[in-house]
């Protein structure tokens, strides 16, 4: 049950118990006050009647009582008058009206007692009203009684038109007090509420932006005020928590590449120590076999040969990879060496009937770099998008600028790098090319070449429609005189 309901329904509660008690009370005042008014009325009626009756049966003068009943019969016919002698004995009545024994004992005390008495009869739901008063002459001789019966009709139904207002005032207050317990319980408390709800299930789906807001100044608005406030600290601590992760992630990865890089300079050193002279004798043994007279043993010799020099070139990359040597920086236009590779890969390029197209819109504008290592990272882009692009495709190197980085682009339009293979592209030995004999140095290689540059290199591909990989390098900035 909500807020609103239960608080609608305390105070309907409450009020209901106001207003039933006073109306309780309200009604039995009004009952007490039309008795005691109805019992006044008879009194003035029987002192009235007293008079005249008095004497007319001072001067036996039956025929005036008579008329006296026959006109109070036509003037209020529910009413009833019994007229007794001073003995007891009915002397006369109103036509239609019944003798009972409660009328007889009241008579005969106002006989008895000389006084009048009145009473509603029965006490608790009464459907007349009873007056008993003696008729006493002029010098105080008993002559008799008088007894008057009114209905309580006109009574009842002042009562239950009271009932009927009551009735019609609590359930007006009913009426009232719910809907405006629900109006107010709406505007105040449930759409207020509804509203830090609403961003209560924000934050718990990982929105912290969706601030509630503030509605009015009371307890309700401290609380949204509040709610506001520890979103915005959970906003900054998640940001803070996100940085720090992520700084830790790159620190992980840089120490990563640290620990990689001593693994494969120990185990470069290590192989070119133990391997090199085998492979020296090998060799040897490879070139005085292949002029042997029979031509298989000079095939195998030369496929001995051929293995020995690719074993060779592994080592030595894995040296080069290991022990390579600090850049000398020094400004530096990349369009420069990016020339220069595509001057020595014309040849190959046109032997494997592929296109090599050279952009440049930077204009002179030079970066910090080392020249030739440059030139190495452009050759190990290039050789790895011509091995990926088909007969008939393109490459192309696009070098442009930015007001605050130089960009170095290769594209090709191979069969592209699927997504998972994407974040493994600079990490050593990773290879694509594993059957054709490529040993997953190149990249990891400009990988470490542009790190040292301060720049960043980016893998942009979709799997059939080629890839593309950026390099961006700082450039020197011209201080403005």
């Amino acid at each position: 049950m909500s807020i609103r309901v239960r608080v609608t329904l305390t105070l309907v509660a409450i009020g209901v118990a106001l207003i039933g008690g006073y109306a309780v009370w309200a009604y039995g005042s009004e009952r007490d006050d039309l008795r005691i008014a109805s019992s006044r009325e008879m009194r003035i009626v029987g002192r009235a009647l007293e008079t005249s009756l008095a004497n007319a049966l001072r001067d036996r003068q039956r025929a005036d009582v008579v008329t006296t009943l026959a006109t109070l019969e036509a003037i209020a016919p529910t009413v009833d008058i019994h007229i007794y002698e001073s003995d007891g004995v009915l002397l006369a009545r109103s036509q239609g009206a019944e003798e009972d024994t409660l009328l007889r004992q009241m008579v005969q005390r106002a006989l008895d007692a000389r006084t009048e008495s009145i009473a509603f009869e029965p006490d608790d739901n009464p459907d007349r009203l009873i007056l008993a008063a003696p008729l006493i002459g002029p010098d105080g001789a008993m002559l008799g009684a008088l007894a008057i019966v009114h209905p309580t009709d006109e009574l009842d139904a002042d009562l239950a038109r009271t009932r009927y207002r009551l009735y019609v005032i609590v359930a007006v207050f009913l009426l009232v007090t719910t809907v405006a317990g629900i109006a107010l319980g709406t505007m105040y408390v449930t759409r207020p509420l509804g509203r830090v709800l609403a961003g209560v299930r924000d934050v718990r789906a990982g929105d912290f932006r969706a601030k509630v807001q503030p509605a009015r100044h009371d307890e309700i608005g401290e609380l949204v005020d509040e709610f506001n406030a520890m979103l915005r600290a959970l906003e900054t601590a998640r940001d803070r928590i996100a940085e720090e992760t992520e700084s830790r992630e790159h620190l992980e990865r840089g120490l990563q590449r640290v620990d990689k890089m001593i693994t494969i300079g120990q185990l470069s050193a290590g192989l070119a120590h133990e391997i090199g002279s085998p492979l020296q004798v090998m060799a040897g043994r490879a070139s005085m076999l292949a002029a042997h007279a029979d031509a298989e043993v000079r095939r195998q010799a030369n496929l001995l040969g051929e293995q020995c020099a690719r074993i060779t070139k592994i080592v030595e990359a894995l040296l080069s990879f290991g022990r390579r040597k600090p850049a000398a920086f020094a400004a530096c236009d990349l369009a420069v060496p990016a020339r220069r590779v595509i001057e020595l890969l014309e040849g190959e390029v046109r032997r494997r009937q592929l296109a090599l197209v050279f952009e440049a819109t930077t204009d002179g504008v030079e970066v910090d770099a080392d020249a030739d290592q440059i030139q190495q990272v452009v050759l190990n882009l290039v050789t790895n998008a011509m091995n990926a692009t088909p007969v008939g495709g393109t490459i192309t190197v696009a070098i442009g600028a930015t007001r605050a980085a130089v960009t170095l682009a290769v594209r090709d339009t191979g069969k592209g790098i699927p997504a998972d293979m994407q974040t493994r592209l600079f990490e050593p030995f990773f290879t694509t090319r594993a059957t054709d004999g490529g040993s997953g140095l190149g990249l990891a290689v400009v990988h470490a070449i542009v790190v040292e540059h301060r720049g960043t290199i980016e893998v942009h591909s979709e799997v059939g429609k080629g890839a593309e990989l950026v390099v961006t390098i700082p450039r020197i900035q011209v201080e403005s005189t």
